[in-house]
């Protein structure tokens, strides 16, 4: 019996030891993956110190929900080329930024774009990396979005926002000034209006006031993991490779669109009308023969795309000028002036509200000081090498493009660029605002990559942010605190209470719908 304790003592000490050892083993391991993952040539290249060792440190700024002011602050401390990675640097030059970007640039899309893949076997416009791949995508997707196919989708905007003012005015709008969260109805207005673009029919997130199939949700939090899947690689490989079990790929791989499947409901069944006439993208893409498989991808992408990022914009900018009444004053005027004129139809026309100079410099600053996206989307340094700003970066390294950065760029948009000022947009100078409008389109992108969707981003954000203004008169709830708005690459903002007041004067009921027909041309 006492050689039970010596015994038991022993065997903990052996434990003990393995443990040790073990440990000393993952630590040998980390430190010989953390010093094969040093590039030696990146070294000149400042940054935040952690970085240079570790991708927890992207980690760690995409967790803080601020990851926008996070690339900002790098940027402005070390410089417009800034390591954040052992591979990785960020940019914020809109000079550099255009030249990656530019066709034949031989930078190409990096392994980042294989995080916002909706099937993993199947590529969509967005997460497509192979140039030439994504060029015949681009070309079937393109008439949909474009010429005459825009003007086509104006009169379905048109009875959308026009039954949404309708609405707020019924169920919002009284003399006792109740406050209500106007981000979510701003939310459930671009969601009808992309899925009437894109399915044919508009889901009722108006009609019911409220998230329909739960398809905001469900992007949001596929964006709040998807981040990190676009800096921990492994992750997308992993997740890749279950899918290709069948058993697996059925519980991983939500139904395309939402829990519903409204998006291949939807194509099956235009794929069975006989008429060759179509009014939706879905039918359009069935007549270029693109494959079922591949529309579902690239219409969810559509519906993310015009959803939360629109939401943003329109958000951003109007929490911008609701709180800067000198602002506020001045554009009520320009709209108050017009409509008294009889110029302006209801809702207003794309034509008319590109009339309205200060209604323009509003939504061009409102997208200037709140870009909808600030994901890095990272290009990778061609074979060879290449010269950004002062440092020469070795082929393979990963370019982030720091969105927010760019539209702060004091060399161009002046000392006052932290401001949201209307009046820079004003400017008798042709080569300012010739600088000022080349950078500012970096917010769609450039080159082969610019959003197809920019023209209707841009008709919508005008229509929706007139017409507000038209028939209310707005304040914040809470000057405090007027909203919350998190960033996961894509903002999601909440708690933006505000009263409205109709504007009875204004106020005209909405228009008949009227079938249209999307053009290809």
């Amino acid at each position: 019996m006492s050689l039970v304790a010596p015994i038991a003592l022993a065997g903990q000490i052996a434990v003990a030891c393995v443990l040790f050892v073990v440990c000393v083993v993952v630590k040998m391991i980390f430190f010989i993956r953390v010093a094969r993952n040093q590039r030696p040539s990146l070294s000149r290249v400042p940054g935040p110190r952690l970085a240079r060792w570790t991708r927890l440190w992207i980690a760690w700024a995409l967790g803080t929900g601020r990851s926008h002011e996070v690339w900002v602050d790098v940027n402005r401390k070390y410089g417009p080329v800034a390591r954040i990675g052992p591979n990785h640097v960020v940019t914020d030059d809109p000079e550099i930024t255009r030249r990656i970007l530019a066709a034949r640039s031989g930078y190409v899309r990096g392994p980042w774009f294989d995080s916002v893949r909706i099937d993993p076997h199947i590529p969509n416009i967005v997460s497509e990396r192979d140039p030439k791949k994504h060029s015949r995508i681009r070309a079937k997707l393109a008439p949909s979005f474009t010429g005459k196919s825009v003007a086509t989708m104006e009169p379905v905007i048109d009875h959308l926002i026009a039954g949404w003012i309708d609405t707020l005015r019924k169920r919002f709008a009284s003399p006792a000034q109740v406050s209500f969260d106007i981000s979510r109805r701003i939310q459930y207005l671009t969601t009808d209006i992309i899925t009437k673009i894109c399915l044919g029919d508009e889901i009722g997130c108006i009609r019911h006031d409220r998230d329909m199939h739960d398809i905001l949700e469900t992007v949001e939090v596929g964006n709040k993991f998807c981040q990190y899947f676009s800096v921990f690689l492994g992750l997308s490989t992993l997740f890749f490779w279950l899918a290709k079990v069948p058993a697996l790929r059925r519980v991983i791989l939500p139904k395309v669109g939402d829990k519903s499947g409204i998006v291949r409901q939807a194509v099956e069944k235009r794929d069975k009308e006989e008429s060759s006439y179509s009014n939706d993208i879905v039918s359009s893409l069935l007549s270029r023969g693109m494959p079922k498989d591949q529309i579902d991808s690239e219409v969810v992408i559509a519906l993310v795309a015009g959803t939360d990022t629109t939401s943003t914009s329109v958000q951003a900018t109007l929490l911008s000028i609701i709180t800067n009444p000198q602002v506020y004053k001045t554009l009520d005027a320009e709209i108050r002036a017009a409509v008294a004129r009889g110029d302006i139809s209801t809702p207003i026309r794309d034509a008319e509200a590109k009339q309205l100079v200060y209604l323009q410099a509003c939504v061009l600053e409102g997208l200037r000081k709140f870009p909808p996206l600030s994901q890095l989307r990272e290009r990778v340094v061609p074979e060879g090498g290449d010269f950004l700003g002062m440092y020469n970066l070795p082929a393979g390294t990963f370019v982030g493009l720091n969105a927010w950065g760019l539209q702060l760029n004091k060399d161009v948009y002046g000392e006052n660029a932290d401001l949201f000022y209307p009046e820079r947009w004003l400017v008798d100078d042709p080569d300012q605002l010739h600088a000022m409008h080349q950078t500012h389109s970096l917010i769609f992108g450039h080159g082969s990559t610019k959003c197809l969707g920019t023209s209707i981003a841009m008709m919508e954000l005008a229509k929706v942010i007139f017409e507000l203004l038209r028939n209310f008169e707005i304040t914040i709830a809470n000057p405090h605190k007027p909203w919350s708005s998190q960033c996961y690459g894509i903002f999601y903002q909440r708690d933006f209470n505000v009263r409205l007041r109709p504007v009875e004067d204004t106020y005209a009921p909405p228009p008949k719908y009227e079938h249209v027909i999307l053009s290809d041309s």
